[in-house]
């Protein structure tokens, strides 16, 4: 069973690797 607390983190682990992928992408090009 997966608790609130685990689909935060996984949330915000998503949305940092978003970010920096992004980011590296506007650095990159």
């Amino acid at each position: 069973m997966i608790s609130d607390g685990q689909i935060g983190i996984a949330l915000v682990a998503a949305f940092i690797t978003i970010l920096l992928g992004f980011r590296l992408g506007k650095a990159l090009y």
